[in-house]
């Protein structure tokens, strides 16, 4: 016989068993009863069953058969021959007939057995009751999450045990569940320990052969977790809802899922006309990069930031300052959560700034050529009055007896050089007095010092200043304006002249330019002036502050501004052992272009 398992009994119950079979083979074969003595081996088939496999309840089945039948030929007859044939057979029929439903039994339970432990495997609570309640079955996950083993668990009413709360009055849930068989819903148990948890619970009704109900199978999952962090979502949402922000959220490749209040009061479209529509085809999003860039760099960077045109119900334009986060949800879906802040008025009233900042700038650019009328007329007259000199002479070359053509051809030349240097002369001017938005473009920063050293030339020589550059060989170029950077060199050039006008002795302004860090690139002009002024060295960058007896302090202020609208930096320091310098970073930007 083969043992059931480690959980079999110990052996008393197979030695037990053994002594009743010979103690009823004795009685069958050496004592003279009324009765089928050998009906008896059905016990012995029973109780082998409780620590017997298939295979050994068979052995005993034939083992009972055998000693039966052995018992009939060695028992003395005592009556007729024919009754005594008719026990024999009639007690191996009925322990056949025993073996049948044991077997069949033990096949059963082996299907429950199994179909227990495949329970016992999932995370799910799993556990049956009876009609009145009873825990009948406890599997290991019930275990694991309410803290009962098996044993404490069976036969206590489950609803009493859990303190379950209920969705609804529990008669209407036993009502349907009768009526349909089956219920869901969520439930809240308490646990061993007293904490609290909820979980999703189905309840199956099971009904006997007679269709008659006879047990209910419930199986409970964990979501609490869950729970709170649909709370929590909740508490956002509702947060959400207060933002004056439109925030929006959409499912890959652009359908609306979220819309909130905010977003309403944007746009003008309800959130039930905006929900499940593409965002970008309710909003008619004018977007600064192509769809397939801006979600490809969505994808590798999960977050982008910049500004989107979009067009609302009444069919106005407005321009937002957008933020778009990713989201990757554990089922695999890609959401996106949009916020958006209408900056319409700030980028018009940014704009109307600007062209402000433009008038003002214009205004000191022509107030400082205004400045140096004398000395652009000077740096005007020396070329044409070379070009003058150079076509009288090309004249004497062509009116002589005979004329000397490559003399005259000579003249010529210079003449057309000379005029040339004025054209660029008044070029440069003409670029400074104009009044216009202003346009960025590719700067060559060392090109507009060399320009505005050449236009202030005379004012150099005028008094007494000699002008030294050391400009970096192949300089990045910067994405500006060019005339406001001009303009800046031009006013720092001026100051730094204007600076030394009153100082005895050397008179030196030296101009660098060279790579910094973070590609940027530094400018410095340095004189050896008086200095910053004493106890305001701070404030000379203030509108309106000036050390100049006729100056209108906005020079350094509208330098200030034009750096800083480049992304730059303007500040000063003074010299040893005497004068300031003046410096300004620019970000270079060639990559932009």
């Amino acid at each position: 016989m083969t043992p059931a398992g480690p959980n079999a009994p110990s052996s008393v119950l197979p030695i037990a068993t053994t002594a009743f079979a010979i103690a009823i083979f004795i009685a069958d074969t050496f004592t003279h009863f009324d009765i089928a003595v050998p009906v008896l081996y059905v016990a012995i088939v029973l109780m082998a069953a409780r620590f017997c496999q298939r295979r050994g309840v068979l052995l005993v089945s034939v083992g009972c058969v055998g000693l039966t039948v052995l018992s009939f030929f060695l028992s003395p007859p005592t009556g007729p021959a024919l009754t005594g044939l008719i026990n024999t057979l009639i007690s191996i029929l009925v322990i056949g007939l025993t073996t049948f439903l044991v077997l069949r039994s033990q096949s059963s339970e082996v299907v429950l057995r199994e179909q227990a432990n495949l329970l016992d495997l999932t995370h799910d609570t799993v556990f049956s009751r009876g009609m009145d309640d009873a825990i009948t079955y406890w599997n290991r996950g019930a275990e694991e999450l309410y803290g009962w083993t098996r044993e404490e668990a069976l036969g206590k009413v489950s609803h009493q045990i859990m303190n379950t709360i209920f969705p609804a009055p529990l008669e209407e849930i036993n009502a349907e569940l009768l009526r349909t068989g089956r219920w869901e819903g969520e439930l809240i148990h308490t646990k061993r320990d007293g904490t609290q948890v909820v979980v999703a619970s189905r309840w199956s009704l099971q009904r006997d052969e007679r269709q008659r109900p006879h047990a209910i199978l419930e199986t409970n999952n964990d979501i609490t977790e869950r729970k709170r962090a649909e709370d929590a979502l909740r508490r956002q949402a509702n947060l959400l809802e207060q933002t004056h922000d439109a925030i929006i959220v959409w499912e890959f490749p652009g359908m609306i899922i979220f819309w909130n209040r905010g977003a309403e009061q944007l746009y003008g479209f309800s959130r039930e006309e905006a929900i499940g529509r593409h965002s970008h085809e309710l909003l008619r999003t004018l977007h600064p990069l192509p769809t397939a860039v801006f979600e490809a760099d969505l994808e590798r960077e999960g977050e982008w930031k910049g500004e989107l045109t979009h067009t609302v119900r009444d069919g106005r334009k407005i321009l937002v300052e957008s933020r778009h986060v990713l989201i990757r949800e554990p089922d695999g879906r890609r959401l996106v959560l949009e916020t958006n802040r209408d900056i319409t008025e700030r980028k018009q009233a940014e704009g109307a700034l600007r062209q402000a900042q433009a008038d003002l700038a214009h205004v000191s650019r022509v107030t400082t050529m205004g400045e140096l009328t004398a000395s652009l007329a000077h740096e005007v007259n020396q070329p044409i009055a070379a070009a003058i000199t150079d076509a009288n002479t090309c004249l004497r070359w062509l009116t002589r007896d005979h004329p000397d053509l490559e003399e005259a051809r000579e003249a010529a030349s210079r003449m057309a050089k000379d005029a040339t240097r004025a054209a660029e002369i008044i070029s440069r001017v003409r670029l400074l007095f104009q009044k216009g938005t202003p346009q960025r473009g590719l700067v060559d920063v060392n090109e507009v010092i060399r320009e505005m050293i050449v236009l202030l030339n005379s004012e150099a020589i005028r008094y007494l200043t000699s002008v030294t550059t050391e400009l970096a060989a192949d300089l990045p170029q910067v994405m500006g304006d060019r005339v406001q950077l001009q303009q800046v060199v031009m006013n720092l050039i001026m100051n730094g002249i204007d600076a030394m006008k009153g100082v005895d002795g050397t008179r030196e302004l030296a101009i660098k330019s060279q790579p910094a860090e973070n590609k940027q690139l530094v400018i410095s002009v340095s004189d050896t002036g008086v200095g910053l002024p004493p106890q305001h060295a701070d404030q000379i960058f203030n509108a309106f502050f000036t050390t100049k007896l006729h100056g209108t302090g906005m020079g350094l202020s509208i330098s200030r501004s034009i750096v800083e609208s480049h992304g730059g930096r303007l500040w000063a320091a003074d010299n040893s052992p005497r004068g300031a310098t003046f410096f300004l970073t620019l970000p270079t930007k060639v990559e932009a272009h």
